[in-house]
């Protein structure tokens, strides 16, 4: 490798600078990175543009990949930055990652929630996505999470006590389990998180709402809400400054057709919608959703399935200002969302079908699971789990610290699994790029007529599985422009109709019929350029004899 990079290893934002730095020194002929906006602290927020040299950048279809709209969640940035670095090592000797940069761009904006990201990393604390306090200035009374014994992480307290709703596992006395409603004469507890309560009145002990309680991937146009309906949403729709990036680049980059942001965790590739049905979608795109999902699902063994009828507890309180329905329904982009990893899945634990929301599991088979993965952390040696210590609590008095450590178990996987989920999360991209439009022209055949008068014909087809617009509802919605097919040449004019054809939005693997009557004298070039916004730039050029 050109650029050292380690693919098992969970890197921080002056360490992407670096690596992007790096990889735009060594391959400037493949990739270059450019600013879409900045963080609420001030950070830019970095694109990683990469194509084979030769065709413009915005003349081949495009595909976007983020990852971070969720803070701690930076199983996604690993395999962005993984793809980046597969692409130009692997450009020119292997054939995957040459022909997927001959023939498309990627876009990769590795961390969108920078400054989340970093307080993740360096502190101990989890939040969702912006360090913006919301939607109180001052933290409000209850249980506020905070490392008490100083040890770098936010884990569990457990108070004993007589009247407590929580008892140690008989199979694992680590493992906390419900007590059962008839059990008397033991030993319980009350269990809460690690912290510290604002306004204790000595007796309850309420849970906080946290300080961070902004969600970027509520705060899309898609159905936006109030905070008072949907958690986290912000002021108003893209009040926050790393969605309006992400809104505008996309926006912008009109040959952009299918994209990908990385979440954690579950195992399950998301796709619209969010807020309907999959009876209500487009039939065209709900049949190329489930197709490619099939097809990505014998990639990377994690299922898929609509949001809304598959992953939403309650459908009458569907997710809205979701960055999946906003790219789905406002800019008609085949996109889907991977919730990456899952330690129930590698322990063991029965996988979810994604046919339906999951059914609450009872506390006998809560506590089956959990038994499960503490076995399988036990096994890889994984240290996952800290045992109960005592801790003298300024408020609380004596309370035990201990169990799981939650970001780098459940949130991410441990740094040892981390290249294999890389490595097969990208190869579903790579099979979802290679599904999108893209424009060829053929059979071109050039009829003498008369003296200096030629009928030029050819196929202008379109070789890829998805439509020219990237959905059938872009092309309904209209946010992309038609096919076109267009002659020209010094000298060409065109003797009946126009120079330039248009087919509106083409299916799939469909071809149609380009015809022209030109005058040109003979030795002339003529070029025959086919053209779509989403699905490329093609030109043939032939001499006239």
């Amino acid at each position: 490798m050109k650029v050292p990079y380690e693919s098992a290893k969970y890197h921080t934002w002056a360490e992407i600078l670096g690596l992007t730095a790096a990889w735009c020194n060594a391959f400037p002929e493949l990739v270059k990175s450019y600013p879409i906006g900045r963080t609420y602290e001030g950070r830019e927020i970095i694109c990683l543009e990469i194509t084979a040299p030769g065709t413009p950048a915005d003349e081949k279809p495009g595909y976007y990949v983020d990852a971070n709209f969720h803070a701690g969640e930076v199983t996604g940035s690993a395999v962005a930055l993984y793809t980046v670095s597969w692409f130009l090592e692997n450009y020119g000797s292997d054939s995957e990652a040459t022909e997927l940069l001959e023939n498309y761009t990627w876009y990769v904006v590795p961390r969108v929630c920078i400054d989340g990201s970093e307080m993740y990393m360096h502190t101990p604390f989890t939040l969702r996505s912006s360090t913006r306090i919301f939607p109180f200035e001052e933290d409000q009374p209850g249980l506020h999470a905070e490392d008490m014994n100083g040890d770098g992480l936010i884990t569990q307290m457990r108070i004993e006590d007589p009247h407590g709703e929580w008892t140690t596992s008989k199979s694992d006395p680590r493992l906390m389990v419900r007590r059962k409603p008839d059990a008397f004469g033991g030993k319980y507890y009350r269990l809460y998180q690690e912290g510290r309560i604002v306004e204790y009145d000595g007796v309850e002990i309420p849970i906080a709402r946290p300080r961070w309680g902004l969600d970027v991937n509520r705060n899309m146009p898609a159905f936006w809400d109030i905070d008072a309906k949907q958690v986290g949403s912000g002021d108003y729709a893209l009040s926050e400054p790393e969605t309006k990036a992400v809104a505008d680049f996309l926006i912008g980059k009109k040959n952009i057709a299918g994209a990908m942001s990385y979440h954690t965790y579950g195992n399950v590739h998301l796709r619209p919608c969010c807020t309907i049905s999959d009876k209500d979608m487009v039939k065209e795109d709900l049949d190329a959703y489930k197709l490619l999902g099939t097809l990505g699902a014998e990639i990377t063994d994690y299922g898929h399935c609509g949001v809304f009828d598959a992953f939403t507890a309650d459908p009458k309180k569907p997710l809205r200002g979701v960055y999946l329905d906003w790219i789905y329904h406002h800019r008609g982009i085949l996109a889907w969302s991977t919730e990456l990893w899952s330690a129930p899945v590698m322990a063991g634990v029965e996988k979810l079908k994604f046919d339906a929301p999951p059914k609450p599991k009872t506390d006998k088979e809560q506590e089956e699971d959990i038994l499960k993965i503490l076995v399988w952390n036990d096994k890889e040696n994984l240290d996952g789990f800290l045992p109960w210590t005592k801790f003298k609590h300024p408020q609380l008095g004596d309370v035990e610290i201990g169990g799981w450590k939650n970001k780098y178990i459940f949130q991410n996987p441990p740094e040892c699994f981390l290249t294999d989920v890389c490595e097969k999360n990208m190869r579903f991209t790579n099979m979802q790029a290679r599904a999108m439009a893209s424009l060829k022209v053929r059979k071109v055949k050039a009829e003498k007529v008369a003296e200096g008068i030629y009928r030029i014909s050819c196929g202008v087809v379109n070789s890829g599985y998805l439509n020219t617009a990237g959905t059938t509802l872009a092309s309904q919605i209209a946010v992309c422009k038609p096919v076109e097919a267009i002659i020209s040449g010094d000298g060409v004019e065109v003797a009946q109709g126009k120079a330039k054809l248009e087919f509106g939005h083409m299916p799939g693997r469909s071809e149609k019929k380009a015809e022209w009557l030109i005058k040109a004298p003979a030795g002339s070039q003529v070029t025959i350029t086919a053209k779509g916004e989403r699905a490329g730039t093609y030109r043939h050029n032939l001499i006239l004899e």
